[in-house]
């Protein structure tokens, strides 16, 4: 798969599997891509290019694709005729425990003195159209960008899928979110299954985004607003509603992201999921409107998930008081059955945090324990890319998966030999065995642990638990060595390990209150000790 936007994340992984000239194809949305546009549908996933934080998969926003949505209908190529999503395991266990949860009502949800709050609350309030803000999406066409007519295919719908489009076009033209429009561009649309079982529409603006100037501006990096919650004690877990649809478009800019339908063409009033940077118009407005609460430590934004955080139960209400305000103020809207109020633990961009300690969402590891034998070199890619967001809570992870990254190589043909199931099946067994990670404690010292293989680095950073006085891992972290660091003497791998670490968890050691202790092969670095001249690399 060929790079998404620089707002996407890493992790998005596609699927597929030709039959004549991909007249059906199987696509498994694993980790979805945040850049608010499809993958490419070739892939080349490499370990060099690993990096937790550009999750793959983190919570998308309420219109992104999502874990176990399945597309039904669509115009996305030429020679298409049928698109279907597959689910994981895992997946289908989310959606199993979903479909088993009880739907609670406002005042079933909501604390009580939080009530006076009912209209964030309200789907009434959001039916009105969002008013202009200093956020209102722009559509910048880069300088060569020919923006002349273009068309797209219109596939023929079944009874269920056009009615929600038809309801969908009459609830948006109603609001005023779309207008009939006459622009000479258009995009297709298609149809997700969402995992209970209603159908969403959704526009494929890959042939415009190609041609858009990319917002540079950066989504948070995950394992930053998980550190930040260290010492909290009470979580607040908030989901802004409508996600993207709460953007007005510029003026101006309307009619290039019109889409066709058997309907008609339309275009959008409101930014709508698909064009490439409306995560980091989203990002840019909840950062500015939570600016003062950001700085102050106490709330996380990640695209509409706002997380409040705090050490005791009366700082928490105060906080979450003020967060409704804003959202009150700005008129953004919160659904009762996706928030959680004042919990001592709570799942946040999938991991599960509480005071102190950060674990791994259960409903994953228990498809991971399930999850089968690859058959090709993309079942590899999706099983790497979800194993690769949780690299922090496995020792050793480039190590484990290093036969698996191999395997995905252009170069390497098919083969799934022992060392590749040996290490399917370790990565496995260290994703069900994992351990519950410390939260990291500036007041407390660190220890960093490292070591060298042949072929790779690997780190932990460890810290006293107040609870057993024990040492516990705060986070793992490895990379893989170039084929050039491979030659290496051992002395220098082991040097080259105890800098990588000292780079990656430099935020942690660096200036803190406590002198921090580094762990390793003392043996091998008694060469530096003797050796009566150091070459370049180890100067």
């Amino acid at each position: 798969m060929t790079k998404c936007s620089p707002q996407c994340c890493n992790g998005c992984r596609t699927e597929l599997r030709e039959e004549g000239r991909i007249r059906k194809a199987e696509i498994r949305l694993l980790n979805t891509c945040q850049a608010g546009e499809l993958p490419d549908l070739v892939d080349d996933y490499d370990d060099d290019d690993e990096d937790e934080d550009e999750p793959p998969s983190v919570v998308p926003p309420e219109d992104c694709l999502e874990d176990g949505d399945h597309i039904f209908a669509t115009g996305l190529m030429p020679e298409a005729e049928e698109i279907r999503a597959s689910s994981t395991i895992s997946q289908r266990l989310a959606e199993a425990f979903k479909h088993n949860s009880e739907p609670a009502d406002f005042s079933q949800h909501v604390p009580e003195h939080l009530r006076d709050f009912h209209s964030v609350f309200s789907k009434e309030s959001f039916d009105n159209l969002p008013d202009p803000k200093p956020w209102d999406h722009a559509i910048e066409l880069v300088a060569e960008a020919n923006p002349g007519p273009r068309s797209c295919k219109v596939y023929p719908l079944v009874v269920n899928e056009q009615k929600e489009l038809d309801t969908f076009i009459k609830e948006n033209l109603n609001s005023g979110r779309i207008r009939p429009s006459k622009s000479p561009m258009a995009s297709p649309v298609f149809l997700i299954k969402k995992k209970d079982g209603s159908l969403r529409l959704v526009q494929d603006y890959r042939a415009l985004n190609a041609m858009t100037v990319k917002n540079k501006y950066l989504l948070p990096l995950i394992s930053e607003l998980i550190n930040k919650l260290r010492g909290a004690k009470y979580f607040t877990k908030l989901d802004v509603c409508w996600g993207f649809n709460n953007v007005r478009m510029k003026e101006g800019d309307k009619w290039k992201a019109a889409f066709r339908t058997n309907r008609g063409l339309f275009e959008p009033l409101v930014m709508f999921f698909g064009l490439t940077n409306s995560p980091a118009t989203f990002q840019t407005m909840m950062n500015d409107i939570f600016e003062d609460l950001i700085s102050e430590g106490v709330v996380v934004v990640y695209l509409d998930d706002i997380l409040i955080f705090t050490e005791t139960i009366e700082e928490h209400r105060k906080v979450t008081w003020r967060v409704l305000e804003l959202l009150e103020k700005h008129k953004l809207y919160l659904r009762p059955d996706k928030c959680e109020f004042e919990q001592t633990t709570v799942e946040y961009l999938r991991v599960i945090i509480s005071h102190n300690s950060i674990g791994m969402d259960p409903v994953k590891i228990a498809g991971v324990a399930e999850w089968p034998e690859p058959s090709n070199k993309k079942e590899v890619q999706s099983f790497l890319g979800f194993t690769n967001f949780y690299r922090r809570f496995i020792r050793d992870f480039s190590e484990h998966a290093r036969p698996l990254f191999d395997l995905t190589r252009n170069d390497t043909k098919w083969h799934w030999g022992s060392d590749k199931q040996a290490a399917f099946d370790k990565l496995k067994q260290s994703i069900t065995s994992t351990p519950v990670l410390l939260s990291p404690d500036s007041t407390r010292a660190f220890r960093v642990e490292a070591d060298s293989s042949d072929f790779a680095t690997g780190a932990v950073l460890s810290q006293i638990s107040p609870e057993d006085n024990k040492w516990h891992p705060v986070a793992f972290y490895s990379k893989s060595l170039s084929s050039v660091e491979r030659n290496y003497e051992i002395h220098d791998k082991e040097m080259l390990a105890i800098i990588r670490s000292l780079q990656e968890w430099r935020h942690f050691l660096e200036g803190e209150e406590h002198q921090f202790e580094v762990w390793t092969d003392h043996k091998n670095l008694e060469y530096f000790m003797t050796a009566k001249q150091l070459n370049r690399r180890q100067a």
